[in-house]
């Protein structure tokens, strides 16, 4: 597996930050060598695999979608690993990323069976 990929002709180093069931999270980073900085040089790419579809995310974004993300994963709460994929869904559609601007995040529960 390659660890780079090419973005604005660019390439970008990738290190995978989260990963779930549905999403991915990649850090991607580029060292320039001219005098001039791209447009994008860092941030983040969230990969949605069963869409099919990928976003790119830096600056204030970016920053907002990891503290969120490690918001919700320290949460002692009883909302399960589903709870970053509601927040991760909601956050793609709206585009805002910071978790505080969310409704609660409500994961269905898995019905448990009764042993007789």
């Amino acid at each position: 597996m390659r660890d780079y990929t090419f973005f604005q002709g660019a390439r970008f180093y990738i290190s995978n930050i989260f990963r779930s069931e549905r999403f991915d999270i990649d850090r991607l980073d580029m060292s320039w060598a001219d005098e001039e900085r791209p447009e994008f040089c860092r941030g983040l790419r969230v990969i949605d695999h069963r869409e099919g579809s990928t976003e790119m995310v830096d600056g204030e974004e970016a920053d907002s979608l990891i503290y969120s993300l490690a918001y919700i994963s320290s949460k002692d709460s009883d909302s399960g690993p589903g709870a970053i994929d509601m927040y991760l869904l909601n956050a793609l559609k709206t585009k805002d990323f910071l978790v505080s601007n969310h409704e609660k995040l409500e994961v269905a529960k898995p019905k448990e069976d009764l042993l007789h």
